[in-house]
């Protein structure tokens, strides 16, 4: 610091029960961290001469296993670094239950009407008019948002159960964070699971004359 006393310095990490009191008196540090970070306790601190360039520091919600908060502090000017973008897809809600609403009204449907029709063309006309208002009505659409930076494996049911976990956390219902956070990282595991076995699948599936990437 005294060679360069116009460095830049950022200092991090769980202090615990550490004695940091001389970084403000020695060094003239600043602690920007002012929300509790395990239980009801500031133990994750960071400590910089660069404070005004920061905004002021959130916490969001454990990262795997560990009970502590992680802390966000985010610089006031924005970076070029491109991050990706957010996207907006109409997409057809295709769970387990409409499935089975589907299953259920086309083993209902009367098709007596289409045998009485004289020509292919009209048969198929009818058919195909009737499936689509079918799908119409038991597969609705609705508007999502993806991000080029997604991962591959993550599905919409798994972006929801993280928003899940963010609320709950902003919240301040701890305990369901917890519940919802050890729920991510599970579905983490077993959705980077499954995709790593398909795509490896695919390896083995391939003829290996043909070349070509997954």
């Amino acid at each position: 610091m005294r060679k360069h006393p116009e460095c830049g310095v950022i200092i991090t990490g769980d202090f615990n029960q550490l004695r940091d009191n001389f970084m403000k008196t020695h060094y003239r540090f600043v602690q920007v961290v002012n929300v509790v970070t395990r239980e009801q306790a500031i133990l994750d601190k960071i400590w910089t001469n660069m404070e005004e360039v920061y905004t002021p520091s959130v916490t969001i919600s454990e990262l795997g296993s560990s009970d502590h908060n992680m802390v966000l502090l985010k610089p006031k000017a924005k970076n070029s670094v491109d991050t990706g973008c957010v996207t907006r897809l109409t997409v057809r809600c295709m769970g387990p239950k409409e499935k089975a609403t589907f299953s259920m009204a086309l083993s209902a449907i009367k098709w007596e009407p289409l045998f009485r029709l004289d020509s292919c063309a009209d048969q198929y006309s009818y058919y195909q008019t009737v499936i689509c208002n079918l799908m119409e009505i038991c597969f609705p659409t609705k508007i999502v948002t993806r991000h080029t930076a997604d991962k591959p494996w993550v599905t919409d049911w798994f972006r929801d159960l993280v928003r899940k976990r963010q609320r709950a956390h902003m919240s301040g219902d701890l305990n369901q964070a917890k519940i919802l956070r050890n729920k991510v990282n599970r579905a983490a595991s077993k959705l980077k699971y499954n995709f790593t076995k398909h795509k490896l699948q695919q390896c083995m599936n391939r003829d290996p004359t043909i070349g070509g990437s997954i």
